[in-house]
């Protein structure tokens, strides 16, 4: 098999000369030998303008955990379209789409529905402020809560806190303390009754699906509480992916609050913060202002009701489907790369699976820095040669549509991708 990129290449080119970098987000500036241009998806698979096709799974960067245009999100979004694309006011949608939420994320008592994780973190982290009256927020090194400002410091591959992009304003995380994470005494160590919230992902998949140490992430929320502060799961990955509850739902700790997105909305841009009704009362009675043009419209709360219904009603089958065939892959990567002689590893909790090439364990997320980075992009971009599409990082986001068939697809090009790479 091999794929040829001509019409990419030249659309790519065609980009820069209008949008700056070429690309609308960083991350797919990064793809090799070129940011792919696509052309329409179906299920777990794509096609770009050259005519390739694909086994998908990056899935839109993680939302699109239904597969690529699912017929219920369909249905949903084209009968709302046809009633109306906004109000600029209460509709049936948005009380229906929060009741659905309540009802299947278990930190849940209410909730508030906005357009974007990283805007969903901003809120979630202004209700905890106001809650409890105080400034200081602790996350972790590693884990990604958005670009804005605020929390935008010591994500990957940053070793150390810092500002994480030019044009950031260095005051903005003065208030934001990072330590790091699976580690319950150098969280202890940065505690103290001045910290509103501590934040992370419940699941590191941002800083290399990174699984929490048994009985951490039950010690965080002990520790946190002890200081009077509260905890802040950033499931924006996790929720909806990992179990219909989310990560929370998987290992059975609940959190004060929830940030929600991706998956919710099935490839619609929406996100939600969940969680106790006693901190939620900061947004009901108007003490801290949520506010957005777009929130809650009803198209996106539309495919985000269509989602939450089909996952619900599908629970059984679609995450034990999702964790077996993440497992699938990732054991003939490991098998594979045995037979090339290249060191590699991998990590996989439910339907996420994160490959490296690399000497050590990326048991952690310092361990991840050791890897050779590099290595894995042109393991991902050898794939990308064999009709495999997954992020250049080398995660793999498995969905609802993918098969065996798939799966037995996918593994025939891990194979093909690292004898290339070993000649």
């Amino acid at each position: 098999m091999s794929y040829s990129f001509d019409r990419s290449i030249a659309q790519f080119d065609r980009s820069k000369a209008s949008l700056a970098g070429g690309v609308s987000t960083a991350f797919r500036a990064a793809q090799r030998p070129v940011p792919i241009c696509f052309s329409r998806g179906k299920g777990s698979h794509l096609w770009d303008i050259d005519g390739n096709e694909y086994v998908d799974y990056v899935l839109g960067f993680g939302p699109l955990l239904l597969g690529h245009s699912p017929e219920p999100v369909l249905a949903a979004v084209e009968e709302q379209l046809r009633t109306a694309l906004g109000f600029g006011a209460s509709h049936l949608l948005e009380a229906e789409l929060a009741e659905a939420i309540c009802r299947t994320v278990p930190s849940a008592e209410l909730c508030i529905i906005s357009n974007t994780g990283s805007e969903a973190v901003h809120a979630a982290v202004r209700i905890a402020r106001a809650a409890t009256g105080r400034m200081r927020v602790v996350k972790f090194l590693g884990h990604y809560h958005g670009w804005l400002d605020t929390v935008h410091t010591g994500v990957a591959p940053q070793a150390v806190a810092a500002p994480a992009t030019g044009g950031q304003d260095p005051r903005a995380v003065e208030s934001v303390t990072v330590t790091a994470w699976n580690d319950l005494d150098a969280l202890d160590a940065v505690l103290g009754d001045d910290v509103a919230a501590v934040i992370m992902e419940p699941v590191n998949v941002n800083g290399g699906n990174i699984s929490p140490a048994p009985g951490y992430l039950a010690g965080v929320v002990e520790a946190a509480h002890r200081c009077g502060a509260l905890v802040i799961f950033d499931e924006v990955i996790t929720g909806y992916r990992l179990a219909l509850g989310g990560a929370q739902e998987l290992y059975g700790v609940t959190p004060d609050l929830t940030v929600l997105g991706k998956a919710l909305g099935a490839g619609f841009p929406i996100s939600a913060v969940c969680g106790r009704a006693d901190v939620l009362e900061e947004v009901a009675t108007g003490r801290v202002a949520h506010v957005g043009t777009f929130n809650a419209g009803p198209v996106c709360a539309a495919a985000a009701l269509a989602a939450i219904n089909d996952l619900e009603a599908g629970q059984t089958e679609i995450y034990p489907n999702l964790d077996r065939h993440a497992r699938m892959i990732a054991s003939r990567v490991r098998s594979a790369a045995n037979t090339a002689g290249i060191p590699m590893f991998v990590n996989q909790v439910g339907g996420v699976v994160s490959v490296f090439v690399s000497d050590t364990p990326p048991s952690s997320y310092e361990a991840t820095l050791k890897s050779d980075r590099a290595g894995t992009a042109s393991f991902i971009a050898a794939l990308l040669g064999q009709g495999v599409h997954a992020i250049s990082l080398g995660r793999f986001y498995l969905s609802a549509a993918h098969d065996d068939g798939d799966i037995a697809r996918t593994g025939d090009a891990i194979e093909r991708a690292l004898q290339g790479l070993q000649r």
